[in-house]
């Protein structure tokens, strides 16, 4: 992706992709971007927000909107970590292109909690507590970023974790033991071309 060609589109994907959505304008070209690929997300109430978190990002539904709301009325946050300078990559270390690929694996999240009762979430979350149940769940998460059309996205993504970052040792085998690996990306790459 050309990053100076989303950027001078900002207008038109700032009315077409930020209705419901609250911003980080730090991010903002990445952010839309990203939610190019996820019209099914256009009337989604969606808060980005900075956040001192252990990971790099996460997203979930709120509480208050999995007891009180209907499916199509949820509201989601998607907290991106500030860069500390501590052991974690962050999306304003690495480019754009890597940047939307792990906001679009955090909107699939959107996606996949958006299709499930509050039930299906509990099921989700108990995903976590093993790990086993997350690599399955991150690895179906990181399919669905790839059926997108964000595969070398996400590849550069995890690319810059596991190779270019400074982050250390303990976090990286973490990446490696539940998400796709840049290899894994590229296989799931072929496999869908030869599919189509």
């Amino acid at each position: 992706m050309d990053s100076t060609k989303f950027a001078s589109n900002i207008d038109s994907m700032r009315k077409a992709c930020s209705y419901n959505k609250t911003l980080i304008p730090q991010f903002e070209t990445e952010i839309l971007s990203a939610l190019s690929y996820y019209p099914e997300l256009d009337s989604t109430k969606i808060v980005f927000k900075e956040a001192k978190i252990k990971a790099s990002l996460n997203a979930r539904p709120t509480i208050g909107s999995i007891l009180f709301r209907r499916r199509s009325k949820r509201k989601y946050v998607i907290r991106i970590k500030p860069n500390t300078g501590d052991s974690v990559a962050t999306l304003e270390q690495v480019g754009f292109n890597g940047a939307v690929g792990v906001l679009g694996h955090e909107l699939n999240h959107i996606v996949d909690y958006s299709n499930r009762g509050f039930f299906g979430i509990l099921g989700r979350l108990f995903n976590y507590t093993n790990k086993k149940g997350k690599r399955e769940y991150e690895g179906e998460i990181d399919r669905m970023t790839v059926e997108k059309g964000l595969g070398w996205q996400l590849y550069d993504w995890e690319d810059y974790v596991l190779n270019k970052s400074d982050a250390k040792v303990k976090y990286k085998a973490y990446k490696r033991a539940v998400y796709y690996s840049p290899e894994e990306i590229i296989t799931v790459m072929k496999e869908l071309e030869a599919e189509n």
